[in-house]
């Protein structure tokens, strides 16, 4: 029996020892698998949205001209994202750990949501990359890409609280089956109990290990939101707090029948600063801005950068208009002062000042959007009349900007739709008293209005960029006439051809005049390209550069209006110009004003001496004709000697020319 007891006892130690072995390792291969399998999904769920985040934030740097990194940087944070996303529905590994597939049927469902919200932030951030040009702060875009990045937060959260939820329902089974196995082994030999301590120390450090990551991703939390509405380099609130901080301004005005001032403030001439010095020193202006900024306001005022150079201020809770408007006064001439200041950075002053725009609620807009494309109107209108001050929204400016917004539209549809008409205004040859050449000048036939002079379309279309598709065209089209003119015999002479700042200074240029060139067979020095001072002073070195290429491709250069700039003599001195085009008002007094006459003459002197052809525009009268004549101008062109007329009626006066050699222009169209 003794034996029996103790075969009995050892196959029990036995067989609770093999027990207590299998229970311990099946709890530490249990907690090892937690461990392995939560941690590294819980890690790919902060992924998920950290590189979506960052992905946002560099589209918003990269859009708003802050940064030049490459926009590829935007997709390979958004392809990160998603790649995690993927591992955590279909498994996955990478240098930062092994992601086994979740299995819970609404995990999947909820990551599949993710993935969805990222490809459709990624598609629309992809088209506004595309239409930058209309992506303006309150446009549709704009609000679609923010609804969708804050879909997808949203998509992104639900997924991080989901899945915290079944790490804590795993750990919850693993603890109960950890203390129920542990309170059937407590009765059992020393052995048992030593083994679950050992479990339990096992079990201590995997929870630590889940409390840490649960850390991080609190930190990482903490820090995606503070990225997430705060701008990075002046620390100010970002366009996204701005938005919300506004809402909440305008809710709370409507509650209480207040009134809310929003001045938007953009800096003057910011980008030359960029461009001369550098954007390290462009930063350093907008750090500065920005603590100028904050000394002029009152501690509940609130502040932010939207992006660039533009910064907004809102003043609430304010009782009446009279009060709104005079706290926007006082505030707008603080801060007007306070940014003309010189800014003492790196051991050069730089002198930056700011225009503001102001729009008050309810009286200028009912909502956010706007109040802040209200309050950008005025403040273009005060970069327009007042660069430095600040302006106030108006019903007038409304209209205005409206009229200029149909008159952009309508410009587009001019050019697709064949709207547009190049005219032809003879130049002649004094000496010879013949027909020297042509300058192109565009004219618009609206289905409405009828034909629209330059004066009227032109400053609209430089204001929107389109002026530079115009000079394309017209360029093209009077090289078009010219060759054909040619085919028929005819003679028209020299193609003079006005060209804007935008297209010189910005436009490929020299791409689009050397195919013009190439296509429609033009001859060296039958092309000249009419450029302005402000084309010239924009960018010095440039512009010595393009019109030495264009000189050496066979194209005149000519100044237009010459004698009415501040710097007109150092042309002739530092760009290869070929003709010097009078401004009209020289030619006007002339003959009246002893000064002018005098003035006029030392230019003919100064074009003769520098081999400079010249050119007076504006004869209206015999008189001026014969002041120029006597002066030893070798060419004109001017309403008496002929108005401009389109191409049919100048291809009469070449075929007159040709045939009698006169010199009557019975085609006046302007």
């Amino acid at each position: 029996m003794k034996r029996i007891r103790q075969i009995y006892l050892s196959t029990s130690f036995l067989l609770v020892m093999v027990v207590s072995l299998v229970v311990t390792v099946f709890l530490a291969v249990t907690g090892e698998r937690i461990a392995a399998k939560h941690a590294p999904l819980v890690a790919a769920a902060m992924e998920v949205k950290l590189h979506a985040t960052l992905g946002h934030l560099w589209f918003e740097e990269i859009i708003a001209g802050d940064s030049h990194e490459d926009i590829e940087v935007v997709w390979r944070h958004l392809r990160q994202a998603d790649w995690y996303a993927l591992a955590m529905l279909e498994g996955g590994s990478n240098a930062k750990g092994i992601y086994q597939p979740l299995d819970d049927p609404v995990m999947r469902t909820e990551i599949v949501a993710v993935r969805g919200a990222l490809h459709d932030f990624e598609s629309i951030a992809r088209a506004r990359h595309a239409n930058a040009g209309v992506s303006f702060p309150g446009s549709d875009i704009d609000q679609i890409f923010d609804q969708l990045f804050n879909n997808f937060l949203d998509n992104a959260d639900r997924v991080q609280t989901l899945l915290l939820a079944l790490v804590k329902r795993d750990l919850s089974h693993f603890r109960y089956m950890s203390w129920l196995l542990i309170g059937l082994m407590t009765a059992v030999l020393l052995v048992v109990g030593y083994l679950i301590l050992r479990l339990e120390r096992q079990q201590t450090t995997h929870l630590s290990t889940i409390e840490i990551v649960n850390q991080q991703i609190r930190e990482k939390n903490t820090e995606l939101d503070y990225l997430a509405h705060f701008d990075s380099l002046t620390k100010l609130p970002n366009r996204t707090l701005f938005v919300d901080r506004l809402a909440r301004a305008l809710t709370h005005a409507k509650r209480k029948s207040a009134h809310v001032v929003l001045l938007f403030l953009d800096l003057d001439r910011f980008k030359s600063v960029n461009d001369r010095l550098g954007h390290a020193i462009g930063d350093e202006v907008l750090t500065h801005a920005a603590s100028r900024l904050k000394r002029c306001l009152r501690s509940d005022d609130s502040i932010a950068r939207l992006g660039g150079d533009e910064f907004t201020i809102i003043l609430s809770d304010i009782d009446s208009h009279e009060q709104a408007i005079n706290a926007a006064k006082s505030v707008a001439r603080s801060v007007t002062e306070e940014m003309s200041a010189p800014y003492g950075l790196d051991k050069q002053m730089v002198t930056v000042t700011a225009s503001i725009g102001i729009a008050v609620y309810p009286e200028d807009g009912l909502t956010g959007d706007e109040l802040l494309i209200n309050a950008d109107h005025a403040m273009y209108d005060a970069k327009a009349h007042d660069r430095g001050g600040f302006r106030f929204h108006s019903a007038e400016l409304n209209r205005r900007v409206t009229r200029q917004l149909t008159m952009e539209s309508d410009l587009y549809e001019a050019i697709d739709e064949d709207q547009l008409v190049v005219y032809y205004q003879p130049q002649w040859d004094l000496q010879k008293d013949t027909l020297s050449g042509v300058e192109a000048l565009v004219r618009w036939q609206h289905p409405v209005k009828g034909k629209l002079m330059p004066n009227v379309f032109i400053p609209v279309a430089e204001s929107s960029g389109i002026v530079e598709r115009i000079d394309a065209w017209v360029l093209r089209t009077a090289c078009r006439q010219v060759q054909k003119w040619r085919s028929e015999g005819l003679k028209p002479g020299r193609l003079a051809v006005n060209i804007s700042a935008p297209l010189f200074s910005h436009g490929d240029l020299f791409k689009i005049v050397s195919d013009a060139i190439f296509e429609h067979q033009m001859h060296d020095g039958e092309l000249e390209l009419e450029l302005t001072e402000s084309a010239l002073l924009q960018d010095v070195d440039h512009a010595q550069k393009l019109m030495q290429r264009l000189r050496r491709h066979g194209v005149n250069l000519a100044i237009d209006d010459f004698g009415t700039g501040y710097s007109s003599m150092a042309y002739l001195r530092d760009f290869p110009i070929t003709t010097l085009k009078i401004d009209r008002s020289f030619i006007m007094n002339a003959p009246d004003d002893k000064a002018a006459g005098a003035i006029l003459h030392s230019m003919v002197e100064l074009a003769t001496h520098t081999d400079k052809v010249i050119v007076a525009e504006g004869i209206e009268t015999k008189q001026q004709e014969q002041l120029v004549r006597s002066l030893g101008c070798e060419f004109a062109q001017g309403f008496l000697l002929g108005k401009p007329m389109d191409a049919g009626q100048m291809q009469a006066l070449l075929i007159a020319q040709t045939e009698k050699n006169v010199r009557y222009l019975p085609y006046s169209s302007d």
